[in-house]
């Protein structure tokens, strides 16, 4: 499938996320639940696809859900920075997009590999903030 990375996250669905960058400690800490974005949306179609699903559903839930984009792949002139070249390695993430969501408590409750259509966040949204709306 087109738009596909390769591989599998080190980091699994229940496991403790490795919140290990300044960006990913202060949402964790303000309480909000976070989604995590390996990709360029600048370099890659998939990744732009992606990022604009998110933003569009993100408004109706900015009050309890944290977004941060890490760039982690060296794009023609580019070089990104360590922290996220490391934080990638230790997500085990090879190509884009990657899409980790992951509870206030700190859990992966979804990963999304691949483009990602904005129903499927949406819907994976409002099961991880409100469980018993997935019943």
């Amino acid at each position: 499938m087109k738009g596909t990375p390769e591989g599998k996250s080190r980091i699994r669905v229940g496991e403790r996320a490795p919140l290990e960058t300044s960006e990913l400690r202060e949402a964790h800490a303000s309480g909000k639940a976070i989604i995590l974005m390996f990709g360029n949306p600048w370099h890659c179609l998939y990744c732009e696809r992606t990022w604009f699903n998110i933003k569009e559903v993100l408004p109706r839930y900015e009050n309890d859900v944290a977004f941060v984009m890490v760039a982690a792949q060296r794009v023609k002139f580019w070089e990104p920075p360590d922290e996220n070249v490391r934080l990638a390695k230790r997500y085990g993430v090879i190509g884009e997009p990657w899409v980790f969501l992951v509870d206030k408590a700190g859990v992966v409750r979804k990963i999304f590999v691949g483009f990602t259509e904005r129903g499927k966040i949406e819907a994976e949204l409002t099961n991880l903030l409100d469980p018993l709306a997935a019943r």
